[in-house]
């Protein structure tokens, strides 16, 4: 799911589709929805009071509003990013701003038209994916270079980007631990010798995406001996993965399946794969001090373990919005 790409794709997530990748356009999955989290809106509490807080540099360009305001925010059609959605507008609301949320809405391009409309005020994004659909010709790849090209790009469509997270959900290439401590695997550069020897899986894209096939070749030299198509589903990679059809496959970093069952996502030191940190995106029209102050405070806790786990419990069966509020509560923010 690289920024290149922007075709729609189904998430590789190991359960119940949570996990998006951000690479090639995560907001166009068509994962399931949240298990409480229904589309439409709802809304969330919001206490009497509210901590304007302090921040430099605004997204909104200037001067923000101190009072708390009020924002609907959205979500694309998947449940992570509901998570997300769950977790930024929650937070929001402990800050005193009125939250309405609008869960489940669809594709990119369905929700930036809603976001341009007014339909709603914020949604969370994935800074490589949103950046590519933005300018087609965006070559940031780093996420300090990739979010700085996406402020400007955002700023083009009357829109802000506040602080991104840590965490990204993006492609990686992921080996069993036994085929790491086999051939010492730790980076993607360690496959140039070896990768001749192995069967590599990923969707059908991945054999002609820039940021795919081609890349793993003029990035770092890697030239796999077998290529397997694999559907788009976390099920289909996992399971080959596990009974030795493919020695290394796309699996997306917030992927459950990482962790449940002791894979090695190889580290990307050359930023083959474009930055995907996750990342509130409002209007300019709506966004506040309190609004941008309650998110960044969020995103300066969320790295990509976390959310992989937060992820694993709602794919585990628990409430989305539970477990939102749960997290929050634990870093102090609820």
């Amino acid at each position: 799911m690289k920024r290149t790409t922007l075709v729609a794709v189904l998430p590789v997530a190991a359960m119940l589709s949570l996990t998006a990748c951000g690479s090639s356009g995560s907001s166009g999955n068509t994962g399931g929805s949240t298990p409480s989290s229904t589309a439409g809106s709802t809304t969330a509490s919001t206490p009497a009071t509210s901590d304007t807080g302090s921040s430099s540099a605004p997204a909104g360009g200037g001067s923000l509003p101190s009072t708390p305001g009020s924002v609907t925010i959205g979500s694309a059609d998947f449940p992570e990013n509901a998570l997300l959605a769950d977790i930024y507008g929650d937070a929001m609301a402990a800050k005193g701003v009125s939250v309405t949320k609008k869960l489940n809405i669809g594709e990119r391009g369905v929700y930036i038209a809603a976001l341009k409309d007014g339909s709603i005020g914020a949604i969370p994004e994935y800074t490589g994916s949103i950046l590519a659909y933005f300018d087609s010709k965006a070559t940031a790849k780093t996420p300090d270079d990739v979010y700085n090209a996406l402020k400007t790009a955002a700023d083009g469509q009357g829109l802000a980007v506040a602080k991104y997270a840590a965490a990204q959900d993006s492609d990686t290439i992921t080996v069993t631990k036994a085929t790491a401590d086999k051939y010492k695997l730790t980076s993607i550069a360690d496959l140039a010798s070896v990768a001749s020897k192995l069967t590599f899986g990923a969707p059908a894209q991945f054999r002609t995406r820039p940021d795919g096939i081609p890349a793993l070749k003029s990035v770092y030299g890697v030239t796999f001996g077998r290529f397997t198509t694999l559907s788009a589903s976390g099920t289909a990679t996992v399971t080959a993965l596990k009974n030795g059809t493919v020695d290394a496959g796309d699996i997306f970093s917030t992927d459950p399946s990482i962790k449940a069952n002791n894979f090695v996502s190889l580290q990307d030191p050359k930023s083959m794969f474009a930055a995907q940190n996750i990342v509130p995106l409002f209007s300019k029209k709506v966004l506040t001090q309190p609004m941008e102050d309650a998110v960044d405070a969020v995103s300066a806790k969320l790295d990509t373990s976390t959310l992989a786990d937060l992820v694993s419990q709602v794919a585990g069966g628990k409430d989305p919005e539970a477990v939102a509020k749960a997290w929050l509560s634990s870093v102090g923010l609820g």
